[in-house]
């Protein structure tokens, strides 16, 4: 389908996103160019948006399949081309560490390939002028980047789902995910979702025997032959292998539970009024909660958070008069 200036929404160094026929949805072009260092190296690289696409495609399939929200519909009508849904992204880039690779070694002075204890979740304004600076958690609040419906824990909850995931995956191919980008929106229903694309523009991966580079770094680095390398990680990737998340493993939750801003419950107002009758009459607002900590088998860190969400709102709290938070990670302590 060709592409008329017209319906372009957007023409990115790697993507021209342009309006679907159908509302709320839009057709993603991938291109074929390589880019790297914020677009000071560039690449014209025939066949590469084809490819782009057909791994952005599985992976998008693959998250799907395990239940998470991705902006994904389905294959476009030409090879280099996805349908998703039109989000309203996040102005953020969320980075995914399991291993030391990158800048992360010459900011903090980590070994080259070295192995995190628990994977590491990075925070990057999406500003070309200003090459993406990280960004703090005060600094996301004071810009306001976050939709009011969307907290950074469930942002920081969510990629590491995806971890889960994608290492799982990777692994029973001999691969290891050493780390990657992500970019989230909001849908018209302010349900958070995954957007933009899973290709190995925005991976590190290294073959786990022979430490062979399975990503844009062969581009970046001129270490070898991109479409060559894509091509053998698309190959791999196709290989009917079955991922090492059949086993349960527990996870370990917080669940705050607190009455809904404005509500003042019975016990609330009981302390509140205690406080003043022991003469601290200058504090004039308590609210008081409840904590539950719980262990939960599941397969996955999103299949825990299914259960634990219904869990959450069916017997640990009120939905009439209470709200709750969750944190989840694994046993011994959230992430």
């Amino acid at each position: 389908m060709t592409t008329t200036a017209s319906d372009v929404l957007i023409e990115g160094k790697a993507k021209i996103v342009r309006q679907d026929t159908t509302a709320h949805q839009v057709r993603v072009i991938f291109k074929d160019c390589a880019t790297a260092f914020n677009g000071e190296k560039f690449s014209e690289i025939p066949g590469k948006g084809e490819l782009n696409a057909k791994i952005s495609g599985m992976l998008f399939q693959l998250l799907e399949e395990h239940h998470i929200p991705t902006c994904f519909v389905a294959l476009g009508e030409s090879a280099n081309e996805l349908v998703y849904n039109n989000l309203t992204m996040i102005p953020l880039e969320v980075v995914v560490r399991n291993h030391a690779y990158g800048s992360v070694c010459k900011r903090f002075g980590f070994e080259q390939g070295m192995a995190f204890k628990q994977p590491l979740v990075e925070y990057f304004l999406k500003n070309d002028a200003a090459n993406d600076p990280q960004i703090t958690e005060s600094m996301i609040q004071e810009r306001g980047s976050l939709p009011a419906s969307i907290s950074l824990s469930l942002l920081e909850r969510r990629a590491l789902q995806i971890n889960e995931i994608f290492v799982a995956f990777f692994e029973a191919r001999g691969i290891r995910c050493a780390d990657f980008k992500l970019e989230f929106g909001v849908d018209a229903q302010g349900v958070l979702m995954l957007g933009d694309e899973l290709s190995p523009d925005n991976f590190r991966l290294r073959d786990v025997k022979t430490a062979q580079v399975l990503d844009k770094d062969v581009f970046r680095l001129d270490l070898a032959d991109l479409i060559e390398t894509y091509q053998t990680l698309l190959k791999r990737m196709e290989a009917p292998t079955k991922l090492a998340l059949d086993q349960p493993r527990t996870y370990w939750a917080q669940v705050f539970v607190k009455s809904r801003k404005n509500i003042l419950n019975p016990e609330s107002k009981a302390i509140l009024t205690s406080l003043h009758n022991v003469g601290f009459t200058s504090v004039n607002g308590l609210q008081a909660g409840k904590r539950f900590e719980v262990q939960i088998e599941a397969n996955t860190m999103m299949a825990a958070e299914r259960q634990l969400l219904k869990i959450a709102e069916d017997v640990l709290s009120n939905p009439v008069i209470e709200d709750f938070e969750l944190e989840l990670g694994l046993s011994g302590g959230v992430s």
